[in-house]
């Protein structure tokens, strides 16, 4: 059975979020729905490729993605191994796949998901129009690596004001490569962070601390605090990393 999961900017409170589900459910009764957030902010294409990368999708059955996050004037669909993503056409596929494969890109009218998703379960696809060159195109926030430090952007700050910034744990031990560091906010002097921490248990209440998210992400909180308040986190926001 394969499961179809949502993430849009709707809000929680939106009519449109069971529209969408009786149109999916009107064809297609024989699959879950999953609904991962309808709380995106408006427009913000950032933030719905991150929690699209969150998802850990099945290796053996075929599953299905929608995003609906700002209001364009068609949607593209793109199989990607087993699963299929349904998109606005906003430059989200490019934020979620360095090298998607274009030419298996295809366009459909808006509020057209369920017929696409009929075509991907009987393997017919490719009689879709293709998207062509007029598909928009848009990269990630980039992460700047140099010999003494590192500038890290940020991607997400959920409801609590964890924040998430584009480093992964992998990047940031072959950077640091056992040496001592500070990591600092930019245009916030009160803080110097000397270490990651393990969970938020590791400090006290009220103190902020750095961990790696479950998904490798770089992370900024406050045992129960809201880090982004304090810290005045803004979409343009960027730590950095500096070896002693």
């Amino acid at each position: 059975m394969s499961i179809v999961f949502l993430i849009s900017d709707f809000q929680s409170d939106s009519y449109k979020i069971g529209l969408l589900k009786q149109s999916i459910l009107s064809k297609h009764n024989n699959i879950d729905i999953v609904d991962i957030t309808h709380n995106i902010r408006l427009n913000n294409t950032i933030e719905a490729a991150f929690v699209s990368k969150q998802l850990q999708l099945s290796d053996n059955q075929r599953d299905i993605v929608i995003i609906r996050v700002g209001k364009p004037a068609r949607l593209i669909v793109y199989q990607h191994l087993l699963n299929l993503y349904i998109l606005p056409d906003n430059g989200l596929l490019t934020m979620l796949f360095e090298q998607p494969d274009f030419k298996q890109v295809y366009s459909i009218p808006n509020n057209q998901e369920t017929q696409a998703m009929q075509l991907f379960l009987e393997g017919r696809l490719n009689t879709l129009e293709t998207a062509g060159s007029s598909m928009q195109i848009s990269y990630n926030k980039q992460l700047n690596i140099h010999q003494d430090f590192i500038l890290s952007e940020v991607l997400f700050s959920d409801k609590n004001g964890n924040c998430y910034f584009n480093l992964k744990r992998e990047l940031f031990n072959e950077f640091v490569q056992g040496k001592k560091y500070n990591i600092r906010i930019q245009h916030y002097t009160g803080q110097v962070f000397s270490e990651i921490s393990n969970s938020v248990n590791d400090v006290n209440p009220g103190d902020a601390l750095l961990t790696f998210s479950h998904s490798g992400y770089l992370k900024l909180q406050i045992n129960l605090g809201n880090a982004k308040q304090l810290f005045r986190i803004k979409d343009d926001t960027k730590i950095i990393i500096e070896t002693a």
